[in-house]
């Protein structure tokens, strides 16, 4: 099926380019309203990570793009370099295509632009690796402030040229020198020429920033874990599989968070079957198949400490909590018709009644999956980020 709009102006453009893009964002749908738990568990293990990165090399070029921008090079006047930045993320894309479009952000669209640019989307990752040392700050913010100090620089060297320089320059380092902050902890990465012959794949030197980044930023994080031990990323095709085959391998506290992980999939699991069965009235073949399995023992699946997910990952959130534990005592009971009012009633409360699929039984295909199955707190995209390294990692040593 093919989709369509009368393009009126660059704001329409864009309402409608985030619509189509939430319709292929994995993890976006949450028809039960689990995401905070979800992104909760997610940044515990892969910190700096989102569902719509798609490549370690955003990491760079990112950053690489805005050093420039806060450098001067693109002027010194806020909109402008904004748009330069912009402008010059879409070259990017171009440039990157040459070589193939395997995660190349925009290769979709390459007479047109996205609205999710690489720098929104890696922004936060690169914060919290930090890659960019001035957290609190946006990238609007960012370019103001090195547009600033820029001016304090300038300003600071012409007024030291007087006789009195000396005595101006030691007042400046008691006081604390506003122009001497460093944004960027980028190692020897960057090079004025980092556009010539680029590629998605990282360099090695790239590979090995990126992964000490990350294991000294994020040190007791699951995603330094498995790049300090070396792990093979394609060895666990899921979370659930990388949770059993770490088993006694890791730190008992991720050990601990990773049981609740699992432990909270399971009823999650449970919850999801159930409500493609209510929207598919009992119809769809997967579901029935899964419920089969489930309720053979429903109350060891459901069996998850749910008070200790909400405290270690400091989850204010009392409805959802409510809501869980209703639905968990259910199944632990075996009372199937409680558990179905409950999902009906969560997700009404959440979307409302007109939009509440399970008020619109029947509706849908019968056996298309609604929602997700199983989380991997993302393990996939964190994986991708992984093979990337190691793949930078091997042609160093071939």
């Amino acid at each position: 099926m093919q989709l369509g709009w009368i393009d009126f102006s660059k704001q329409e453009r864009n309402k409608v380019l985030n619509v189509l893009h939430l319709l292929d964002e994995p993890g976006a749908v949450d028809e039960l309203g689990v995401g905070p738990i979800r992104d909760a568990f997610a940044d515990y293990f892969f910190p700096g990570t989102s569902t719509v990165q798609t490549r370690a090399k955003y990491f760079l070029i990112v950053p690489y793009v805005l050093k420039e921008a806060g450098s001067g090079m693109y002027g010194s006047d806020l909109n402008t370099i904004l748009r330069k930045i912009d402008s010059e993320e879409r070259r990017c894309r171009d440039l990157l295509t040459l070589a193939g479009t395997d995660g190349v952000i925009g290769s979709l669209v390459p007479h047109s632009w996205v609205v999710r640019t690489p720098s929104k989307i890696y922004w936060n990752g690169i914060k919290k690796l930090g890659i960019f040392r001035a957290a609190d700050l946006s990238v609007k913010e960012y370019i103001r402030q090195s547009i600033i100090q820029r001016t304090l620089k300038l300003a600071k060297r012409y007024g030291n040229r007087d006789k009195e320089a000396e005595e101006n320059e030691k007042d400046d380092a008691d006081a604390g020198d506003l122009t001497s902050f460093q944004f960027w902890s980028l190692g020897d990465t960057y090079q004025k020429d980092w556009r010539d012959n680029l590629t998605i794949e990282l360099l090695p030197k790239e590979a090995a920033y990126l992964k000490n980044q990350i294991i000294t930023s994020q040190r007791d994080s699951l995603f330094a874990f498995i790049l300090k031990k070396n792990i093979s990323p394609d060895k666990y095709d899921s979370f659930g599989a990388l949770s059993a085959g770490l088993k006694g391998m890791i730190s008992p506290e991720l050990e601990h968070m990773m049981k609740l992980a699992d432990d909270f999939n399971n009823l999650v699991a449970m919850m999801m079957t159930r409500y493609n069965l209510i929207v598919s009235q009992g119809r769809n073949k997967s579901a029935a198949d899964y419920w089969n399995t489930f309720s053979q023992d429903m109350k060891r699946r459901s069996k998850v400490e749910l008070k200790d997910i909400f405290n270690e990952l400091n989850i204010k959130n009392i409805n959802l909590l409510t809501f869980l534990k209703l639905v968990q005592e259910a199944f632990a009971v075996g009372d199937i018709g409680k558990a179905d009012e409950l999902i009906m009633n969560r997700e009404v409360k959440i979307k409302g009644q007109a939009r509440a699929k399970t008020k619109r039984a029947g509706e849908y295909p019968e056996q298309s999956w609604i929602g997700y199955f199983m989380l991997d707190y993302r393990y996939g995209p964190a994986k991708r980020i992984i093979k990337d390294i190691v793949k930078a990692e091997v042609k160093e040593h071939v």
